[in-house]
């Protein structure tokens, strides 16, 4: 006899007091039982499978950073290169803390001057970080492939154990450069890689001030303009200012070398500054406005 379980089920229905079918009828009734009970499995389990994809996914790339170079952005604080970078969010002891890198990987790394063709990258570790703040990824190993932009997120309830404070962080891993197995150890900060630091305040309470955001971009109350750029000889600064007072201004390179340095003293509304860029060698520069409030900052272009 070859029938189906939904035949023997339904024959079973028809005749529920049948003594001659008796055994088939417990079969239906158990593969009915079974066919339930694995029905309620594949579901908890796709429940279970469902909110591990979640919990994996905890953290979101900034995707503004999708075209940068290879590295790990914010970039690091560095107050000529990157005076907006940084972690721009304190913690406070016993309170919930959280902060998100954007990691880019794209098909080359650069490091000191140097360009490499780039397959991964491995995030190893994060030091420095008060106890009870911690690290995960997406990808969740921390494994970032070429061509492909992911986070790292701090995360955590800094403990009572902490002293309050700075705590400078490095970003540890490995670099998988030209298809070698080898890999080249690097890290953020560095100073051929990405200069600056990566720090996190901790304050003792909330109503404490947040070091993290001394630095302001002064952009909507001090703008800058150099005439002629790109410039070879003497040239103006035109600093348009809604804030009077004490500035110093500098000119650094690429790398953070502060090539000139001098005080200025400026009036609201117009002011004009002098600068012999025949001083300096062909390159790209910055020029940086700064003082108490904040810091502005424009490219200079010198090609002679």
């Amino acid at each position: 006899m070859h029938l189906q379980v939904e035949e023997v089920s339904q024959l079973c229905i028809q005749k529920p007091d049948c003594r001659t079918e008796n055994f088939l009828c417990d079969l239906a009734h158990l593969s009915n039982k079974n066919n339930f009970v694995m029905t309620r499995f594949l579901l908890a389990f796709c429940l279970s499978a469902f909110a591990s994809m979640l919990a994996a996914q905890n953290c979101n790339p900034d995707l503004t950073y999708a075209d940068s170079t290879a590295g790990v952005y914010p970039k690091p604080y560095e107050p000529t290169l990157t005076p907006n970078g940084g972690i721009t969010e304190c913690a406070v002891i016993g309170q919930p803390f959280e902060f998100t890198f954007t990691i880019v990987i794209n098909d080359t790394l650069t490091y000191s001057g140097l360009s490499f063709p780039l397959d991964s990258v491995l995030v190893t570790s994060v030091s420095g970080l008060p106890q009870g703040v911690n690290y995960t990824c997406d990808p969740p190993n921390c494994h970032f492939l070429g061509n492909t932009i992911g986070c790292a997120k701090l995360s955590g309830v800094p403990t009572s154990g902490n002293t309050p404070g700075a705590y400078d962080l490095l970003i540890g891993g490995s670099a998988y450069v030209n298809g070698s197995v080898f890999p080249l150890p690097i890290s953020f900060p560095d100073a051929n890689l990405a200069p600056g630091t990566y720090t996190i305040h901790l304050n003792a309470s909330s109503s404490d001030p947040c070091a993290a955001t001394a630095t302001k971009d002064i952009s909507k109350q001090v703008s800058i303009k150099t005439v002629p750029n790109p410039a070879q000889g003497e040239s103006q600064i035109k600093i348009n200012s809604q804030i009077s007072g004490q500035f110093q201004f500098q000119v650094v390179d690429l790398l953070g070398n502060r090539i000139q340095q001098r005080q200025l003293n400026l009036v609201f509304g117009e002011n004009t500054v002098n600068l012999d860029a025949s001083e300096l060698s062909n390159g790209f520069y910055l020029l940086m406005l700064s003082n108490e409030r904040g810091q502005v900052t424009q490219k200079l272009v010198v090609q002679h």
